[in-house]
């Protein structure tokens, strides 16, 4: 509507010049260089009109060819990008499948193309570490030192040289730098979570879950769990059983469910003659978190003990969990070695419904040969080991490879927090 007002008020005023004009001619005399030109002011008016249309339109040829070099040059810039962003892509998707000849290739086109060495260096990075360059690879990663923008993502390529190397002192610095650059990455405050435990400097790790919990970068169960662990392993080292205490009650404050932390807390409170405490300490944690461990301490509160009463204290740990198979195989170990027949066969009984693993039926074998002097149906049960589930154990849910006990880290790979009691899977 307002471009229409404009439009009419314009026209108006055009109308109203020209009707001006054409009431006053008037007369205009021109002399130069022996011409003379006489003509009415309006023609005058349109012939100059004309005239700046002409120059105009010339003016804009002109520049229109001055500019013409520089937005060939510019056309010319932005296929070369187009090309390097598109070598720089497919460059990345050839190292991810591992392919190092093609990587590298591209790489260096992208490089050419590009001409930014900040930009395409975590290409050529990992070019050269599929080719086994290792020292290459560094000098690419160091160069994305230079931007910003690549700084972070070259200090964990630094950071992944340091760990395969097995240098935990420069990974933990590069990982503290790494972390001044990118302070909510959950990965690498985990990482260097890990490291700082693993080198047993305790309170700096302690001070890295503050930090990362107010920057968010580590929240929820996973933050109460890092934060057990870092009570924990202080409490392992702890040389007063005060302090192993005080640790471990921390420790299961934040993660209950971490049986280390109740095994250390229930051996120290045994030391101080609290056995009633300790034993309640393991009966809540095994109902969280069964572990044969934790029912080897319950029965340290009272070493001595008759075989029979050390038998009926369990049936209360293993109450606790009727539903787990490895509770069960703890009360018919005690059953057998209390020569309680009825009660062993019950619960391996239940332990084969639960998970008829090997040592069910070894157990069961045992039982027979204890209660009847039975052989041909102890060696029926161990017919059956063939075909008998996998005993649980602890496993490493990095590298699957099996533990003897659970440890901060895994023996195998190195992965912090990574062991968990159960069945290894079966293969075909």
């Amino acid at each position: 509507m307002l471009r229409l007002l404009s439009f009419a008020v314009l026209t108006a005023a055009l109308v109203a010049g020209s009707v001006w004009l054409a009431d006053r001619p008037g007369q205009v005399f021109v002399e130069w260089l022996g011409w003379r030109v006489e003509t009415s002011v309006p023609v005058l008016l349109l012939a100059l009109l004309i005239t700046a249309g002409i120059l105009a339109f010339a003016l804009r040829i002109v520049l229109g060819l001055l500019r013409l070099p520089g937005r060939w040059i510019d056309a010319w810039r932005e296929r070369s990008l187009r090309k390097g962003y598109q070598a720089l892509s497919d460059g990345l998707a050839a190292a991810a499948t591992g392919d190092a000849k093609r990587a590298a290739k591209l790489a260096g086109k992208a490089r050419k193309l590009l001409a930014d060495p900040a930009l395409t260096a975590f290409l050529s990075a990992q070019s050269a570490k599929l080719a086994g360059d290792g020292d290459k690879a560094r000098t690419h990663y160091t160069a994305m030192l230079d931007r910003p923008e690549t700084a972070a993502l070259g200090l964990r390529g630094l950071l992944d040289q340091a760990l395969e190397r097995g240098d935990e002192v420069s990974a933990i610095e590069l990982a503290q730098r790494a972390r001044l650059v990118s302070p909510s990455d959950s990965w690498l405050a985990e990482r260097l979570f890990g490291l700082l435990l693993k080198q047993n400097r305790l309170s700096e790790a302690q001070s890295l879950l503050t930090a990362a919990k107010r920057r968010k970068a580590i929240t929820g169960a996973r933050l109460s769990r890092l934060t057990a662990l870092a009570y924990s392993a202080q409490a392992a080292l702890a040389s007063e059983e005060s302090a192993v205490i005080a640790l471990s009650k921390k420790a299961l404050s934040a993660d209950p469910g971490l049986s280390p932390a109740a095994v250390l807390l229930a051996r120290a409170l045994i030391a101080t003659g609290k056995g009633k405490r300790a034993a309640a300490v393991l009966e809540k944690t095994w109902s969280l978190h069964p572990d044969p461990t934790l029912a080897s301490v319950y029965l340290e509160i009272q070493p001595e003990e008759e075989p029979l009463n050390q038998l009926r204290r369990l049936e209360k740990l293993i109450a606790a969990r009727p539903d787990d198979a490895t509770g069960q195989l703890v009360g018919a170990q005690a059953a057998l070695k209390a020569k309680v027949w009825g009660q062993a066969r019950k619960h391996l009984q239940l332990a084969e419904s639960l998970h008829a693993s090997a040592q069910t039926y070894r157990l069961l074998a045992q039982l027979e040969r204890g209660e009847y002097k039975n052989e041909e149906a102890a060696r029926a049960w161990e017919a059956k080991l063939a075909n008998a589930l996998p005993d649980p154990v602890w496993l490493c849910g990095e590298c699957g490879q099996k533990s003897e006990a659970w440890e901060t880290f895994c023996p195998h790979c190195g992965s912090l927090d990574s062991l968990s009691y159960g069945v290894p899977k079966l293969t075909v």
